[in-house]
Formats: structure tokens, sequence, C-alpha cells
């Protein structure tokens, strides 16, 4: 087994966990700890000086980020929404270059790693359209995990915001 083998397999055992961990989530503590991420992320000095916001719409095992959209827009920032289908790069059309970019994900490492879904979406945006954009991993705590097994072209983010 090569060690990008080892690093597909690991990665692959690591989601099993995560999708069991997160679909064992209550819906009401779903959204106790969304309305949290949310706060933190409204009260952050990063969502502050950001002009330019790129947002996703969330799958039902992921945060509840959306209403941030309503937020962005009273603040005067501009917004763009990531659809959750969203599986190339070419079926979202940005109206912009963002400054500021909260990344869905199942685990991620206090150091900025992440693993997704396995699809490499994600990656390929950061590393293109919005590379110059600070980059926030947004998840609850029990997402929170260390090491993350990673590969070269794994983009590394700014910063985790969790509950």
């Amino acid at each position: 087994m090569t060690e990008g083998d080892e690093t597909a397999a690991q990665k692959a055992a690591l989601r099993a966990v995560q999708l069991r961990k997160l679909r064992m989530m209550t819906d009401e503590d779903r959204a106790e700890r969304s309305s949290l991420i949310c706060r933190r992320i409204l009260a952050s000095e990063a969502w502050q000086k950001a002009g330019r916001v790129l947002l996703f719409s969330p799958m039902r095992t992921e945060p509840d980020i959306s209403p941030l959209q309503s937020a962005a827009a009273e603040a005067r920032k501009s917004v763009a929404v990531i659809p959750a289908t969203a599986r190339d790069e070419s079926e979202l059309a940005l109206p912009f270059a963002p400054d500021f970019i909260l990344v869905p994900g199942l685990a991620f490492s206090r150091g900025g790693h992440r693993l997704g879904r396995g699809g490499g979406f994600y990656d390929r945006l950061l590393a293109g359209r919005a590379k110059d954009a600070l980059k926030l991993g947004t998840c609850f705590s029990l997402q929170l995990v260390d090491p993350i097994p990673a590969e070269a072209h794994d983009v590394i983010l700014d910063a985790i915001i969790s509950d």
C-alpha cells in the first residue's frame, strides 16, 4: 500500500466515524449549537472587517449558518452562498472575489486541516478563486479531531469557529 493509499484509507475511515457522530445529534442540539456558532462568527473581528462574504448552504449534518445571510445584508456586505448540491466550481457563479469564506467539513484540526466529503470541491475553490480570502472552518466541537490525515493538495484554513 502506498502512502497515498494509506492516507485515503485513513480519510475514509474518519469520514465514516464523523458522519455517525453527526447523525446522532438531535435537531434541538444542532439548532442550539448552530446558534452559538453564528453568534461567535458575528462577534468575530474577521466578520466585522469582511466586505465580501462567501457562505455555504448547510447540509442537514452541518451547522445552520443561514441566519448569517440576512446579517450580511443588514451590514451591507456583499454575500454569495454555495449551494449544498454544488460539486464543481463551474456550478458556482461568484459575483465577486470573496475576502471571507466559511467552510463546512466533517472534521477539523485546531491547526486548520479539514476533512471534507471527499470530492475535492472546497480544496479546488480555496486554492482557486477564493485563495486570497480569509478561510474559516465552521463546525461543531465534536468535529474537532487531531490529527487529520492530510495530503499536499489539502488547503489549510486560517481559523476554525465551533460551538
